[in-house]
């Protein structure tokens, strides 16, 4: 198997991850992904969300309107600067991004279980020393 088909294959299965997990929390993955930043920051301003995760701020606004509907996440005033917007998380959206971890750590799991003991660590080294070494901005241009 040639390079090129190994790629495709494996976004195949972290596709598959996708779609079970949209359908079990019925929240999309970008979506997930905003409500998983805020659960680590605890507190995130709205106007760094589209900067720091590169997001279109219409797409970001969309985003937070969808999580505060679903009361995941709330909007509040900062007390030193009132035009600064901030997220928390709320209870809600704490059990749903405990769920989704979950899922990710079964995933994982099984995931790698499918390799023989020795294979897997082998396997996840290579993969620590292909992050590790892997610049994003170089990954679209010609050899």
């Amino acid at each position: 198997m040639d390079e090129n088909v190994l790629l495709h294959k494996l976004i195949e299965i972290l596709e598959y991850k996708n779609f079970y997990q949209f359908e079990t929390s019925n929240i999309q993955p970008q979506d997930m992904y905003i409500l998983e930043r805020v659960y680590f920051s605890e507190k995130l301003k709205v106007k760094d969300i589209s900067k720091k995760y590169n997001i279109p701020a219409s797409t970001a606004t969309g985003i937070i309107d969808r999580l505060e509907a679903k009361n995941y996440v709330k909007r509040i005033r900062n007390n030193v600067d009132r035009r600064t917007v901030e997220l928390i998380i709320t209870e809600d959206g704490k059990l749903v991004v405990d769920s989704h971890i979950n899922e990710d750590k079964m995933f994982a799991h099984n995931l790698f279980n499918t390799l023989e003991k020795d294979k897997k660590e082998v396997f996840k080294q290579l993969l620590i020393e292909l992050i590790k070494n892997v610049k994003k901005d170089q990954l679209f241009k010609p050899n």
